[in-house]
This record gives C-alpha cells, structure tokens and sequence, in this order.
C-alpha cells in the first residue's frame, strides 16, 4: 500500500444483517453504503476509548 491510500475494509455483513428492525431505540439503515460508513465511525470511536496498557503510554505530554 503506498501512502496516500486507505486500507480495505471489509464490508461488515454480519453487523448489517443483525440488525435490530423492530427496536424504538435503533435506527435501522439500509443503505449498505451508509452503515458501512456509520460502522467504521463506530469501530473507530470504540478504539480510541479503550484504555491503554501501559502507564507510560497514557502521559502524551512527556
């Protein structure tokens, strides 16, 4: 990959197909498009909250 491109991701089939349809609280999407879109933001959100497992890693000033 050379840089400047974004890496390949998968479409999420098992997460689009398990979809709750009859909830009140969730918002279904049907476009594959933009669920593909809304799950990357998601996984991405999910990652950057996770906490870290060294000490030395969760001081970013010095």
């Amino acid at each position: 990959m050379s840089s400047g491109e974004t890496p390949k991701v998968p479409f999420p089939w098992s997460a689009f197909l398990s979809q709750p349809v009859f909830q009140r609280k969730y918002k279904v999407i049907l476009n594959p498009g933009l669920f593909q879109q809304v799950y990357q933001v998601r996984l991405l959100e999910s990652c950057l909250h996770k906490q870290l497992p060294s000490a030395r890693y969760r001081n970013f000033s010095g």
